[in-house]
């Protein structure tokens, strides 16, 4: 399995285990009202953070480091007071899980490398508070090319 739809999978399935009453969802935007409360897991953009260099001339491509960052956001609908606490205490629980997950972990390059990036909070107004924060990650892996597809 591609390295990338790996990690993707099992952050999905470690963001929908902070809160089981959260839907889980994947790249997902149109989320609101009956769909709440809800994790959804976006994608993210990855870039090519460098090549190991090639051990013998003539064989396979060498592999790339890649970095990873895909954003999980908690949405929430309730009370404007109680909204904003909720979200940090997801955002909180999603930060514990996710670099402790060993299965997480064993995806990246080193078994170490996760980084917590940082979080942006949005609110809006409406017969109840909603509210979400999304919570970005950075995932290195190494991409072997050959190996991508199968």
């Amino acid at each position: 399995m591609d390295p990338r739809e790996a990690i993707l999978a099992r952050l999905l399935i470690v963001a929908g285990s902070v809160d089981t009453s959260l839907s889980p969802r994947r790249n997902e935007t149109d989320v609101s009202g009956s769909n709440l409360p809800a994790v959804i897991l976006f994608d993210g953009e990855e870039n090519n953070a460098g090549e190991i260099p090639k051990r013998r001339l003539g064989g396979p491509p060498s592999p790339q480091i890649i970095e990873m960052m895909p954003e999980v956001q908690f949405r929430l609908e309730g009370k404007a007071p109680e909204v904003g606490t909720k979200l940090n205490l997801l955002r909180g629980k999603l930060i514990d899980a996710v670099l402790a997950d060993s299965a997480l972990l064993a995806l990246t390059r080193n078994g170490v490398s996760i980084r917590y990036e940082g979080s942006r909070t949005a609110t809006e107004r409406g017969r109840s508070m909603e509210g979400g924060i999304g919570v970005g990650f950075t995932f290195t892996y190494l991409l072997r090319p050959g190996q991508v597809a199968g």
